[in-house]
C-alpha cells in the first residue's frame, strides 16, 4: 500500500503530546520564527534511531522477539521520566548527543559533516530547541493531556539523571490509513472537532470518554487511535548489549496493559535499511504504509538549529502479545 503524503502543520505550542523512533520533534513556536532563511518546519517529525538499529544488528545474541539481558546489561533498569524540567533537560541532551550527532544515517547537514566540528554555542542551540520540543510533548503540565505521552529511559541501577544508556517515547496519535501518522496537534484538533460537532447532550456523553472510544465513535473508518513509539536512541557506549530492544518491549507492555491498545506503531526513513531490520526482523514489525515525499529534519551545524528535507517514510506495525 503506497499514498504520497505531505507533512501535516499544525500550530506549536499548548498541549501536544509523545512519539517518533526517530524523533516526533516539532521545534516550537519561538524556534520557528529565528528561522528566516529556512523552510517552515511543520509537524510529524519521526526519525528513528538508527543508532539503536546499529547496535541491535551487530549483536549477534539478541532473541528475535525480546531483548536477551547479557551480563553486562543486566543493571539495566526501564524507568518513565517524571516531566520535570531536569529530566527534559537531561534527555534532550542524551537525544542531540547520542542521536543527531552521532548517529551512522549522518544528519548533520553542512560544509563539514562532523559533528566534532560543531561549537559549543551551536550545539548549545539545538539542545535548547530539542528541550523546548520534549517540554511541549511530555513535560510537566497543568491538567491532563488529551493525548498519553511519556518518556522512558534505560538506566543503570535506575538513575536516569545522571547515567541514561538509552531512551524511546510513546504517544498517543491519530493514524490516516490512506496517509501516514498525523501529528500530535492535528490529531487532538481532529478530536476535540469531533466532539464539538455533537449536541450539548452527546458532548456530555463523550467528556470523559477514551481517544479509542472517540475515534471508533465520531471519526471516519480510516481514522483510528494508535499508539506511536518513536526517539529510539542509545548511547554510543551502552550499545550491542539489547538495551534497544529491552526499551522497545516495555514500551510495548505499557501501551498494552496502561494505555489499552494491542498494536504498536512507529514511522522509519525507508533509505534506514539498518532501523528496518532490526523492527521487521528482529523485534516483529511489519510495513503497513508507504508515505513518499514527507518530511524529515537534518541537523545544521553551522547554524546550530534543525532543518526540513524531503524523505520517504515507511509505517510499520507490530501486534502486541
Amino acid at each position: 500500500m503506497k499514498a504520497s503524503t505531505t507533512a501535516i502543520v499544525g500550530t506549536i505550542g499548548a498541549a501536544i503530546a509523545l512519539c517518533g523512533t526517530v524523533s516526533s520533534f516539532s521545534p516550537p513556536a519561538s524556534t520557528l520564527a529565528k528561522l528566516t532563511h529556512q523552510t517552515k518546519l511543520s509537524p510529524p517529525y519521526m526519525f528513528f534511531a538508527d543508532n539503536a538499529a546499529v547496535e541491535e544488528e551487530t549483536d549477534k545474541e539478541t532473541d528475535t522477539t525480546a531483548a536477551v539481558e547479557t551480563e553486562s546489561s543486566s543493571n539495566t533498569q526501564i524507568t518513565p521520566l517524571d516531566g520535570s524540567e531536569s529530566s527534559i533537560g537531561n534527555a534532550a541532551k542524551f537525544m542531540v548527543d547520542a542521536f543527531w550527532l552521532q548517529s551512522p544515517q549522518q544528519l548533520i547537514q553542512d560544509a563539514s559533516n562532523d559533528s566534532s566540528e560543531l561549537s559549543e554555542s551551536a550545539k548549545a542551540s539545538l539542545i535548547n530547541i530539542q528541550a523546548d520540543d520534549l517540554m511541549g510533548k511530555y513535560g510537566e503540565r497543568m491538567g491532563k493531556r488529551k493525548l498519553d505521552a511519556l518518556i522512558l529511559a534505560a538506566s543503570e541501577s535506575g538513575d536516569a539523571q545522571s547515567n541514561l544508556q538509552g531512551m524511546v517515547t510513546i504517544e498517543v496519535r491519530l493514524l490516516d490509513k490512506q496517509n501516514d501518522i498525523l501529528s500530535s496537534d492535528a490529531s487532538e484538533f481532529k478530536l476535540t472537532q469531533a466532539v464539538a460537532s455533537l449536541g450539548p447532550k452527546q458532548r456530555r456523553e463523550f467528556k470523559n470518554a477514551s481517544v479509542i472510544d472517540i475515534a471508533n465513535q465520531l471519526l471516519p473508518p480510516d481514522i483510528s487511535a494508535v499508539a506511536v513509539l518513536a526517539n529510539l536512541c542509545v548511547s554510543p557506549a551502552a550499545r550491542r548489549k539489547g538495551i534497544a530492544a529491552k526499551l522497545c518491549n516495555e514500551a510495548e507492555r505499557l501501551a498494552k496493559e496502561e494505555l489499552g491498545f494491542d498494536e504498536m506503531f512507529l514511522r522509519v526513513e525507508a533509505e534506514n535499511e539498518a532501523a528496518k531490520r532490526l523492527y521487521e526482523e528482529k523485534l516483529g514489525y511489519e510495513c503497513v504504509l508507504e508515505a513518499e515525499g514527507a518530511t524529515a529534519l537534518r541537523v545544521d551545524g553551522n547554524a546550530g538549529t534543525f532543518v526540513e528535507v524531503s524523505s520517504d517514510i515507511v509505517v510499520l506495525k507490530k501486534k502486541i502479545k
